[in-house]
């Protein structure tokens, strides 16, 4: 007996299973797409081996060019494979739903929520024209699938995590931005301007306040960001003071010579590195 129930959470095979496959259709059409949503996340978490989450449907972003639009392609899949998706109504829109086998042999109709652009105008990070909404490629089952980065997804989930304040999905939210911060590199998500929601992010994950400070760009917030000195092999910045990370991302303060008047800190090697005013960087101290 068939189960299409959108209460049903998807295991991870199941979720693999339904992104692989409607990646391969939406291959045959022209369309410029994109996976979003927990469907991304999902999937990012499951490829870093990270704990797993649980979702039900999958977010997709069409970009929108010439006649193409999420109305468009969502009525190309209903028309030209009539036997893997099914439409669905919901108030009034159809929206069509992935046919997967479940272990039990039975199938379940997988939802697929559409957007674009040009109908979610609101909604800029749709744009897949725009380079800050960045794409990777990611290998699911075997075939090539486009889907939104971990910067993109955790700016999404920081910005909406504020948005959704006390909700069940901020719970979501923020255990995704957890997990994202481990994937995003140091410095690689400018949050500047968007101090409330970066604000509501440090309250509710004090556990996770190093990693936002290393990885999110929000001066008014998290001060200025740690610079990385690849001889030093070592991240500083003017904090509170002038600071370094050890590899716990715990802070240390600078120690401060009277005799040479200079900023320094020694490391594990033994080796001694100072903060120089005149490259503004760290050199080492002999």
């Amino acid at each position: 007996m068939s189960s299409s129930r959108r209460s049903r959470r998807l295991s991870p095979e199941e979720l693999m299973q339904a992104v692989a496959s409607l990646s391969q259709h939406l291959s045959q059409s022209e369309a410029q797409f994109s996976i979003s949503g927990g469907a991304a996340t999902s999937i990012v978490r499951m490829q870093y081996g990270f704990a797993q989450r649980a979702t039900d449907d999958i977010d997709l972003v069409i970009q929108p060019r010439g006649s193409t639009t999420a109305e468009s392609v969502s009525n190309w899949l209903l028309k030209t494979f009539p036997t893997v998706f099914v439409a669905k109504q919901h108030f009034g829109v159809t929206t069509p739903a992935i046919t997967i086998q479940r272990r039990d042999g039975s199938t379940q109709h997988v939802e697929i929520e559409m957007f674009d652009v040009e109908a979610w105008p609101n909604r800029p990070q749709y744009n897949l024209d725009d380079p800050d909404n960045d794409v990777t490629m990611m290998t699911v089952n075997g075939v090539e699938v486009p889907i939104f980065s971990a910067r993109w997804l955790l700016r999404e989930k920081i910005v909406t995590a504020f948005e959704r304040q006390g909700t069940r999905k901020e719970e979501t939210d923020l255990d995704d931005i957890s997990i994202l911060l481990e994937a995003v590199d140091a410095n690689g998500l400018d949050l500047t301007g968007r101090e409330e929601a970066v604000k509501h992010a440090v309250a509710q994950l004090p556990e996770s306040f190093e990693l936002l400070c290393l990885k999110v760009i929000c001066p008014g917030v998290l001060g200025n960001p740690w610079v990385w000195n690849e001889h030093a092999e070592v991240y500083w910045a003017f904090k509170e003071q002038l600071q370094y990370l050890d590899e716990s991302l715990e802070r240390h303060n600078f120690e401060w010579d009277t005799n040479g008047q200079v900023w320094y800190f020694s490391n594990e090697k033994g080796q001694t590195w100072s903060y120089d005013d005149g490259t503004g960087d760290l050199m080492l101290w002999t």
